[in-house]
């Protein structure tokens, strides 16, 4: 996928031309997902972007509750907003603006003419360049500069990004994703979704194909659990140094103040934002979701955290080689 640049800020203040409302529908669609399902029905109406959620692409084993569809779609809200900012309007966002319908996820409306800001074009062009990154990643821990600036990504959505550090947590929250991962490969429903999803020759649009998830085991392997094709991480032989060092990667926490359908949007607009600001400073990202994907294991991870916030997402952070994108289904008109 090539790299865009940033649209002139618009002049006047009528509404976005057909291909301004096309860039919208195509930065949505560049949003992550979990098995890059992409539970999203995102379209132009009533001159405002709608996203809404997909049920029939939730992932019942994996994702129950839709609280990972929810973000997905929280993070496609955030490129929607992004890139009308980018293209010189405000924007008007409401996230699940109508209660009726609990799928409807949020609205970004088009405004009036604004000059975006240096951060804001700068999010925007990072857009296409996202992309979840399983390589190992090497060199030393992000640096505090660095995840201070990811840290107040994530706060522009309320939302705190913790950052585990400490030797003893970090060894902990690696037993509780292997043990996850464990559990998850026992069920054989989770197998059968994971067969559909990953893998799946038949699929070209979305999913995951072979070569993103079919590696052998290396050095940050128990950060990487399903990175390789079902094999399971030894817990009592972890492949991953208890403490970060170099080679190592920065294992990071998105968390929320309270667990409702509107918190898991949000968090999913912060997720966003922390993985863009990365994509910027050339850091890489990926997902590690066991953890916080089985209701009694996100409990513990929960007390880990010190038993206030609501994990949300699992994020391995780090400088590797790059990546390709993912398939991408055609955005709605």
């Amino acid at each position: 996928m090539h790299q865009e640049t940033p649209s002139a800020p618009a002049r006047g203040g009528g509404p976005p031309t057909g291909t301004e409302v096309e860039e919208l529908l195509h930065a949505a669609a560049l949003a992550p997902s979990s098995h890059n399902s992409q539970p999203w029905r995102v379209r132009w109406h009533d001159g405002a972007v709608e996203v809404h959620g997909d049920p029939a692409r939730m992932l019942p084993a994996a994702d129950p509750g839709g609280r990972e569809l929810r973000m997905a779609c929280g993070a496609a809200l955030v490129n929607v907003r992004l890139k009308a900012r980018t293209q010189g309007r405000r924007v008007h966002a409401q996230l699940m603006p109508d209660p009726e319908d609990p799928w409807f996820l949020g609205r970004v409306r088009p405004g009036a003419p604004l000059i975006p800001s240096d951060w804001e074009v700068e999010l925007a062009a990072a857009i296409p360049r996202r992309h979840t990154n399983r390589h190992p990643f090497t060199g030393p821990p992000l640096s505090v500069t660095l995840r201070a600036e990811l840290e107040r990504a994530a706060w522009r959505e309320r939302c705190r990004l913790i950052v585990v550090a400490d030797p003893r947590e970090r060894r902990r929250l690696r037993e509780i994703t292997v043990q996850a991962h464990r559990q998850q490969q026992s069920d054989p429903a989770f197998l059968a979704e994971w067969e559909r999803w990953v893998g799946n020759p038949e699929r070209v649009d979305d999913g995951l194909p072979p070569a993103d998830a079919r590696r052998a085991p290396r050095p940050d392997g128990a950060w990487r659990p399903r990175d390789f094709g079902g094999a399971v991480p030894d817990a009592d032989r972890p492949t991953a140094p208890a403490e970060p060092g170099h080679d190592e990667p920065t294992i990071a926490v998105l968390t929320s103040y309270d667990d409702t359908a509107l918190t898991h949007v949000k968090a999913g607009q912060a997720m966003q934002q922390v993985l863009l600001t990365a994509t910027a400073r050339g850091v890489g990202a990926s997902f590690i979701a066991p953890p916080v994907e089985l209701p009694d294991v996100r409990t513990e991870v929960r007390s880990l955290l010190g038993g206030v916030m609501w994990p949300q997402v699992v994020l391995r952070l780090g400088r590797g080689r790059p990546v390709y994108p993912t398939p991408r289904r055609h955005s709605e008109g």
